[in-house]
């Protein structure tokens, strides 16, 4: 069952957006259904939605995820498939044979792993705008808080990108729940202190009024 932590969560997302909301709870329900043989498969894929929607918890646009792994992938996959299948490569084929089909995976590669390069800082330059947007106006957090967020946000999605797609033969409980947990508490840090806020405000209005001031 969720926790009171989790219960508690899913309130402050409801004030915000009814959608976000749903994503969470629903990847909550699924997670502890102990007969779902691809409970984590399916919670993984709630996670990266609710990643992907929390910019609605401030009216802002879904992160974009852009031009995918899965995209990228595509070329290369390709060229690997000519070199191993087409060309019929095996312990005891010769090397000079390769070199047309090998330089095509070289150069797939070198496109790939540019592609990789230049695609990580946009990524985590979106995510930083999406946090700082979520906590509003106020104080910033200290530069090395907010790249560990930022950093731990980009491994997170990475995580459950693989445990969603079934990349992995046994998924680990207490590692599934880290990243959930740290998911959570960055959610949690940045949208409290708005809604502190405005509790506060509402709390003095109150007082204020029943006062007659």
């Amino acid at each position: 069952m969720p926790t009171t932590q989790q219960e508690a969560r899913f309130g402050s997302l409801a004030r915000r957006s009814a959608k976000v909301a749903k994503i969470y709870r629903g990847g909550l329900a699924v997670l502890f259904d102990e007969q779902n043989p691809c409970r984590f498969e399916l919670a993984a894929h709630s996670m990266r939605e609710l990643m992907e929607k929390c910019p609605l918890l401030i009216g802002g646009d879904v992160l974009s995820t852009g031009d995918g792994m899965k995209n990228r992938l595509g070329p290369v996959r390709q060229a690997y498939l000519t070199v191993t299948r087409d060309q019929g490569l095996n312990e005891s084929f010769p090397l000079a044979g390769l070199e047309g089909p090998l330089r095509a995976v070289l150069m797939e590669l070198a496109r790939f792993f540019k592609w990789q390069d230049d695609n990580r800082p946009k990524a985590e330059k979106r995510i930083a705008e999406t946090l700082t947007a979520l906590s509003g106006p106020g104080q910033a957090l200290p530069v090395d808080i907010f790249d560990n967020e930022v950093n731990r946000w980009m491994e997170a999605d990475d995580y459950f990108h693989m445990v969603a797609h079934n990349r992995q033969d046994v998924v680990s409980r207490d590692e599934f729940l880290h990243h959930m947990t740290s998911i959570e508490s960055i959610l949690l840090r940045r949208l409290q202190p708005r809604a502190v806020a405005g509790h506060d405000a509402l709390d003095a209005s109150i007082q204020e009024g029943e006062s007659g001031h």
